[in-house]
């Protein structure tokens, strides 16, 4: 299978990097029961109208359905996604990985669907690229729900076996690191909103104990 990628820019993201050390996979999330559309994802990472709050962004987006990728940041600039994370790299831990990861997005929430096929497929095809022209070894591929405790993504529901079983044989020149119900009304494996929902992806930068109180107190007015 092709895949394309479509650039559409966030406003969200600070210029450069200090390396791409890591790749990590979110989800985008559900609200009510709902899988957060697409749509309303760009819109969330790319909103019309500048806020101050919950300034969130991913370098890639990948949709449920067959469509090209998504990328609103580039690789080598800053995406805000990974929010108060910390893993080890090189034997040593960092404590903000948003300028040292690529964040990669996938439409759904893998604690209510399991993601389909395309995205599986493209998913793998993206991290291959990633895993090979920045030298990511595989045991730093991983959730935000590993990098962060507070996360719960990409979600139960993702087949961590099947993706490092189809990206085991990617070489790269690193050294090695240690690896630190809702009703489905159709039976089709996904449960959609409407494509101008509004969603809220609470990830962001990390931000201070005053920051993360005031989007708290937002939150509860969404």
């Amino acid at each position: 299978m092709a895949f394309q990628i479509e650039w559409i820019e966030s406003q969200f993201f600070d210029p450069g990097k200090i390396a791409n050390q890591m790749i990590i996979v979110h989800h985008t999330g559900s609200n009510n029961g709902q899988v957060n559309s697409f749509e309303g994802t760009i819109s969330w990472f790319k909103p019309a109208t500048w806020r101050t709050y919950s300034q969130v962004s991913a370098q890639y987006i990948i949709a449920r359905e067959e469509r090209p990728i998504v990328q609103m940041v580039r690789d080598d600039d800053t995406a805000w996604h990974a929010g108060r994370s910390e893993w080890i790299i090189d034997g040593h831990k960092y404590t903000e990985l948003n300028n040292r990861s690529i964040g990669i997005e996938l439409q759904g929430d893998g604690n209510l669907v399991g993601y389909t096929q395309f995205q599986y497929e493209a998913l793998i095809w993206l991290i291959r690229q990633k895993m090979q022209k920045y030298n990511v070894p595989l045991e730093l591929v991983r959730g935000h729900q590993e990098i962060s405790t507070q996360k719960v993504d990409p979600g139960r529901l993702f087949d961590w076996n099947w993706v490092r079983n189809q990206l085991s044989s990617v070489s790269v020149n690193v050294p090695n690191t240690p690896p630190a119900d809702v009703v489905d009304s159709d039976n089709d494996g996904v449960v959609y909103t409407d494509p101008n929902h509004d969603v809220y992806i609470p990830d962001g930068r990390d931000r201070s104990l005053f920051g993360r109180i005031v989007e708290a107190i937002f939150s509860l007015f969404k």
